[in-house]
């Protein structure tokens, strides 16, 4: 994946403001992005998850994606719940953070109706009651006394952090989690379309994932995605779960739940392996990552073969180590997740036959040691 573009893409989805039940601008800007490329289309479904699909021309028409990649456009954030005084808002926290450092932090407040580059309005975090199992953590808010009228229902809030920040190899960011994974979905497409690759693959971007997976369920559900495609989620992870920034995207085997489904996650093993021996720089890794739950575990609850492919992330949720602050994820992460799915869209037979390559050759691997040995086994019992 050319460099230069991925960055511009990536800041262009990574410095959009959103929230759980806040995406509208993320959304907005998606449309607007598939309606300047001729090989994407979009179907939306009744929850506000989006659909992507690349069609090569010669698998244009209704063919059905085979490798759909899925990542979420929202992040932990605050959603206005009501006023309680002069100045003071309270919001509700969607999402998980470290609400003791949520104590010392500042806050910034979008209207739904505003553009999506507003600033926000700068606020200072007051008060913080922890939620318990009925009712999320409250975060009361003070603001300016000449933008107090300003916040209603419908406005939700961000931490006042920087939107993004290019360091050496770094991406600084108040979202990584998970519109630096929507962005690596939407370089893959584009990696797709400037290969005329002829293949059909997809993306789909789900909703308020950290508020509980719910757009990924609703997903699974409506079955927006075709029974028998092949899914890789894309998520940030915690670095703390044992993979480092820099030393490649990680093929994620599970997460703190469950494991996924092992000969897609080989066959994506295989590709790294492919890639690694023949793409000079390109590196990966191959960790569980049990620091959190993915919608990769709701994919296979669901019945679909599911994979992961997770961006080490320094500062999850903004939590840093005294105070919150900006995600981190790697520039050559980033870049070599695009180019690991890319290969794999594009091996033999797309997905599907390097899927069906790797089940054979680890039957014949199997067999062909057993023959060799198989006197030896008879004979020494």
């Amino acid at each position: 994946m050319n460099e230069n573009r991925f960055l511009s893409l990536a800041r262009q989805v990574m410095t959009l403001p959103t929230a759980p039940f806040h995406e509208r601008f993320v959304s907005d800007w998606v449309k607007a992005y598939v309606r300047t490329r001729r090989r994407l289309s979009l179907n939306v479904d009744e929850y506000g998850n989006l659909m992507l699909i690349y069609r090569g021309t010669e698998v244009a028409g209704e063919a059905a994606p085979e490798l759909v990649a899925t990542a979420h456009i929202d992040h932990p954030g605050l959603g206005w719940l009501e006023r309680a005084g002069d100045r003071i808002h309270v919001f509700e926290m969607l999402g998980g953070t470290n609400l003791d450092q949520a104590r010392q932090a500042r806050a910034r407040i979008f209207r739904p109706d505003g553009p999506a580059d507003q600033p926000g309005i700068l606020g200072t975090v007051v008060e913080v009651v922890p939620g318990d199992g009925n009712r999320r953590a409250a975060i009361h808010v003070q603001v300016p006394r000449a933008a107090d009228a300003r916040i209603e229902a419908g406005c939700f809030g961000m931490w006042a952090l920087p939107a993004w920040k290019l360091s050496g190899r770094r991406i600084h960011c108040r979202a990584c989690d998970d519109l630096g994974g929507a962005a690596v979905g939407l370089a893959f497409l584009e990696d797709l379309a400037r290969r005329r690759a002829e293949v059909c693959a997809g993306l789909l971007l789900t909703r308020a994932e950290e508020a509980g997976l719910l757009g990924m369920v609703a997903a699974a559900q409506t079955e927006v995605v075709p029974a028998d495609a092949l899914l890789v989620n894309l998520e940030c992870s915690n670095t703390r779960a044992g993979a480092p920034l820099g030393e490649g995207s990680v093929v994620r085997v599970g997460d703190r739940v469950q494991t996924f489904d092992p000969d897609l996650t080989a066959a994506l093993d295989a590709a790294g392996r492919e890639l690694a021996a023949t793409a000079p720089g390109f590196r990966y890794q191959r960790k569980l990552m049990d620091g959190g739950t993915c919608e990769a575990t709701v994919l296979a609850g669901s019945g679909y073969r599911a994979a992961a492919i997770a961006l080490p992330l320094g500062n999850y949720h903004n939590i840093g180590d005294e105070r919150l602050q900006a995600e981190i994820i790697h520039l050559d992460d980033a870049l070599g997740a695009v180019d690991l799915l890319s290969h794999l869209a594009r091996a033999p037979g797309g997905a599907a036959g390097a899927l069906a390559r790797w089940q054979e050759r680890r039957g014949q691997q199997w067999t062909q040691r057993f023959n060799q040995t198989a006197e030896r086994l008879r004979s020494t019992v």
